[in-house]
């Protein structure tokens, strides 16, 4: 290893080696004496002089051999102090002088160790005259004061050493420990007081100690680490001397036995998760330079109770040639180490990085009321030993741990929980620089497995029998911390379920429908509570014992039919009796049968008959084991029967299964329609109707929906008729009428009219149809209708009887009448018109014509038409009245205006008046002024021989006398030669008859000369 070493120093021992340390800048001569003062703030004794060192740049220098420490004063005055105690201080801020008092009876001092406090205390160590020992100390403003003149020890007992340490406690209280050569061997000084002499039992160690060092706690007295090379011991300093007990031996991790020859621990700037950090340098058993750290612990009074050696120095990359010399620790951000040789023999270390947490389990699982250890790691990037703590504070774990460097095992133990629980702890590593803490948070699952406590349920026991009525069970929570929020029921394979709703506090127990066993069964049962994780308690037991048999089986499946020729029979009996048929000790079952949907008959064509063959009456239900369906002929009918088994039990009871229905259809066999054929026969009966009578070859037509499309056709082939006549039918048709003997063809097409249409045969038939007579019938159209000036005119048209021949032509021709324009016309339709024009001449005569219809086959008939000549009315007749006047009250005179509208003058007029709610005067019609002579008619009164000339007109009055009660009315008709020719103009007279309507004076006059009358009768 050596030689590897030696490679490096070639390489060039500037370089740095690593981020966690690097090689200083080395001193000429054997380091003697080394102390951090700051980060890269150095002082350094050696064989050759006193340097100090700022960011590895040389700030001062004395030389002087040999230089056995150095000092620094507050106000910044850097010395190299001689073995003989002179001091060289660097430009000059000292003289050059010794800090030792004059001993008149001395002459020779050797100045063994001089350190100072971080505060500025200093202490020294002096043999004098080789056999005395002398311990001086300098407050921090006293060490530049010359000579020190504060002697602690000065005494022949002891004899100094290099070894000592020195602190500052709270208040910059300093503290040293000398080790001497006496006994007692160490002299513990608190300030310039010596305190207490006491050595470390033998029973640790005999050997002396090559390194101390002193580091505050939070108490007055320091903690004291002693080095040699037995290890490394540590013990708490008190103001008296310790008991045996007080050191121990420090644990050294990861390492043999280790030669200590430099120490260092401070507790400045540490944590409560870490404080104490520390290096310590020496020689393992292989003889090679090792170097240790301490493992950071809770509080300053427990640091530097365990050590574990440091990753960073381990290895044959260290430019060492020698053994470690000393250790110098500011505080955990900077330490300077020294080798036993001359250059490089510096090494600077900083604690540059913090701690790294190793891989942590997310979540750490464990079950509940269980215990399990989980180990949580850190490293830190220097290699620094790592103190890893846990806080459990907030956790519901019981939470035990064992530290280790750089680890921490946590023995968890869960408790008791109603559902999956996540808790947290918090974990931390520290490096003992208290910036450099690091936490992480350890979320730990606690499964839910052990369930609440184990339920109650009531009834533990029940019975029922198959088929029979359900029975409840019901859940409560047993007693225990976690409350059931559910149930769950649970069968073993081949059992009931049960049934249960909402969060399972009750179940139901449904029997089986039946049960094939004489002896019944029994049914056990589980049931297990759960807590709000779901997890299951253990089981509670209970059973159900279930009696049989069970209801009867449906007797037939669902859409059951039985199915039958017709003409022949099918038995029905039913295809389930009971589930458990066969087995041993069942019950006889009966089967009831009775008609379905209340039906109490038989379809006709069907008959029923039981097992037996024997006739049943199905009006009430029937019990027997089967049933003989039989269909007559042809018959296509179906019945549904209600079928339910019935069982007897021993003990009276009656157990009815559920009904069924079968369906029984009966059908003729089927045959081929496709080859079936069509009957056709024609009957006559010599007249205009026809009728084709149809038959099929198949024995039950009925059965599939025949038809057939039938067709009457010209000899030619022309259609002349068509219909679709259900087979077997009749199909009714009328011939043609037609005038000689005529054949015609009668067609068919046999087919059936299913879902899907199948067509059959076919037929057709020739015959002749007889001729039919010659035969005329009556005019369409009645009378020639006359105007004046135009003659008179009509559209006549002969109609032919519908059983006569219709392929005839017509000849017209006058017998007598007026004349015609043309006395001869020809076809079915003609129009007529008179010569004359006149009115007088033509309304009321009459034209007789003679009408000769004739055959192609020769037969011919006659016939004469009488057609009478009206007129459009031309006469308008208008009525007014006036009421009477003077002493003759209560009589009426009625107007009639008659106007001729036409240029005819017409002569020999009736005119027919009728009166309602009056009564006429006798003698008081005039015409024209005229009396004339009125005939007495029903409700009025009728004049003949009125005459009108081309458009004039002409007054008829009268009087009339109104009757007490009822309106009074007129109208008027006038006819010429009986024919009406009179339209009218009246407006409806007022109901009383005392105003005048009109202006005429004719009525006036009228009514005053019936005055007259009237009174010569009273006077006569």
């Amino acid at each position: 290893m050596r030689a590897g070493i030696l490679i490096c120093l070639c390489v060039g021992v500037s370089a740095v080696a690593s981020a966690e340390w690097k090689v200083g800048p080395g001193v000429a001569g054997e380091p003697r004496d080394v102390r951090a003062w700051g980060y890269e703030r150095v002082a350094l004794a050696h064989s050759t002089g006193a340097e100090l060192f700022e960011n590895e740049e040389q700030v001062a220098f004395r030389f002087l051999s040999p230089a056995v420490g150095t000092l620094l004063t507050s106000g910044g005055c850097f010395a190299g102090v001689h073995a003989n105690g002179t001091l060289f201080a660097y430009d000059n801020c000292l003289p050059d002088a010794t800090f030792i008092p004059e001993i008149p009876t001395s002459t020779v001092f050797d100045v063994r160790r001089v350190m100072q406090t971080q505060s500025g205390s200093s202490y020294a160590a002096i043999t004098v005259d080789t056999n005395e020992i002398l311990v001086l100390g300098a407050t921090p403003s006293g060490t530049s004061v010359l000579p020190w003149n504060t002697r602690i020890l000065q005494t022949s007992q002891f004899r100094a050493t290099s070894v000592m340490g020195v602190t500052d406690t709270a208040g910059a209280v300093p503290h040293a420990l000398l080790q001497v050569v006496g006994p007692p061997n160490l002299i513990y000084v608190r300030g310039d007081e010596r305190l207490s002499e006491f050595s470390v039992p033998t029973s640790l160690t005999t050997l002396p100690f090559l390194t101390l060092d002193l580091f505050a706690t939070s108490g007055l007295y320091p903690v004291a680490l002693l080095g040699n090379q037995d290890g490394l011991f540590r013990g708490q300093l008190s103001s008296g001397v310790p008991p045996n007990d007080t050191f121990q031996r420090v644990t050294l991790h990861g390492s043999g036995p280790v030669s200590i020859t430099s120490v260092d621990v401070t507790t400045e700037q540490g944590s409560a998760r870490g404080t104490g950090f520390g290096l310590a340098v020496g020689i393992d058993s292989n003889g090679e330079p090792v170097v240790l750290g301490a493992v950071p612990t809770a509080s300053a009074a427990d640091s530097g109770t365990t050590w574990r050696i440091h990753p960073a120095f381990a290895g044959a990359s260290l430019p060492v040639s020698a053994p470690f010399n000393q250790v110098s620790c500011v505080d955990p951000t900077f330490c300077v180490l020294t080798l036993s040789n001359i250059e490089p023999n510096v090494i600077y270390y900083s604690n540059a990085a913090a701690p790294v947490f190793g891989a942590i389990p997310d979540p750490v699982l464990i079950d509940e009321r269980t215990t399990r250890t989980v180990d949580i790691t850190a490293t830190d990037p220097d290699g620094d030993a790592v103190r890893v703590s846990v806080d459990a504070a907030q956790s519901t774990l019981n939470v035990s741990a064992t530290p280790r460097p750089d680890a921490v095992t946590l023995t968890l133990t869960a408790p008791e929980v109603c559902e999956p629980t996540t808790t947290q702890l918090t974990v931390y590593a520290a490096d003992g620089l208290g910036t450099h803490d690091r936490q992480a948070t350890v979320n730990v699952r606690i499964e839910n497995t052990a369930g609440p406590a184990t339920p109650r349920v009531q009834p533990a026991q029940a019975s029922t029998s198959a088929g029979g009525p359900s029975r409840v069970f019901t859940a409560s929570p047993g007693a225990g911390l976690c409350e059931a929020v559910d149930y769950v029921w649970s069968a073993p394979p081949g059992q009931p379920v049960l049934v249960t709703e909402g969060n399972g506090g009750s179940a139901t127990f449904v029997p089986p429908e039946f049960l094939c066993s004489a002896s019944g069964a029994r049914y056990t049962y589980e049931v297990r509570a759960r807590d709000r994780g779901q997890t299951p308690s253990s089981p509670t037991t209970f059973s159900v014992d279930v009696q049989p048999w069970g209801r009867p089986s449906a007797p037939f499946a669902p859409d059951a039919v039985r199915r039958l020729t017709s003409g022949e029979s099918v038995e029905v009996r039913p295809d389930f009796l009971h589930p458990c048929t066969g087995t041993q000790a069942l019950p006889g079952v009966q089967t009831v049968w009775r008609l379905a949907d209340g039906s109490t008959s038989v379809p006709p064509g069907l008959t029923v008959r039981d097992d037996a063959g024997a006739a049943v009456d199905l009006s009430a239900p029937v019990t027997a084991r089967a049933l003989q369906v039989s269909a007559e002929g042809c018959v296509s009918a179906s019945l549904t029967f209600s079928v339910r088994n019935r069982m007897s039990l021993q003990d009276g009871t009656v157990l009815e299964g559920p009904e069924a229905l079968v369906k029984v259809e009966a059908a003729p066999a089927p045959e081929d329609v496709s080859a079936a054929s069509l009957d056709l026969s024609m009957q006559l009966s010599g007249g205009q109707d026809a009728e084709a009578r149809l038959g099929t070859s198949l024995r039950c037509p009925g059965a599939y929906a025949l038809k057939a499309r039938m067709f009457l056709e010209s000899a030619s082939g022309e259609p002349i008729a068509s219909d679709i006549v259900p087979v077997p039918g009749v199909w009714r048709f009328a011939l043609p009428a037609v005038c000689s003997q005529t054949p015609f063809t009668v067609r068919g097409e046999l087919f059936s009219d299913g879902p899907t249409p199948v067509e059959a045969g076919r037929a057709r038939e020739t015959f002749t149809a007889q001729a039919r007579p010659v035969a005329l019938g009556e005019l369409d159209g009645e009378a020639l209708v006359a105007r004046c000036g135009e003659g008179a005119t009509a559209r006549l048209t002969q109609e032919i009887p519908p059983d006569a021949c219709s392929e005839v032509s017509l000849s017209w021709s006058r017998e007598s009448g007026p004349s015609l324009t043309q006395d001869s016309l020809s076809g079915p339709s003609v129009t007529l018109s008179t010569r004359e024009t006149g009115l007088q001449e033509l309304v009321g005569e009459s034209v007789t014509l003679r009408v000769t219809a004739s055959a192609s086959g020769g037969g011919q008939a006659d016939r004469v038409h009488s057609v009478p000549i009206v007129a459009d009315p031309f006469v308008d007749v208008r009525h007014e009245t006036e009421s009477a006047a003077g002493q003759e009250t209560g009589l009426v005179g009625v107007v009639v205006a008659l106007r001729n509208t036409t240029a005819c003058d017409v002569t020999g007029l009736r005119y027919v008046e009728h009166v309602e709610g009056m009564d006429v005067v006798p003698g008081s019609v005039r015409v024209a002024g005229q009396s004339l002579a009125e005939q007495s008619t029903e409700g009025g009164f009728a004049v003949e021989g009125v005459s009108l000339a081309a458009h004039t007109e002409s007054t008829l009055t009268y009087v009339a006398r109104p009757r007490l009660l009822g309106a009074s009315r007129f109208s008027g008709e006038v006819f010429l030669k009986g024919v009406p020719v009179s339209g009218t103009l009246d407006r409806e007279p007022p109901s009383s008859c005392g105003c005048s309507q009109g202006g005429s004076g004719a009525a006036l006059f009228g009514l005053l000369a019936v005055a007259r009358l009237l009174r010569r009768r009273r006077e006569g």
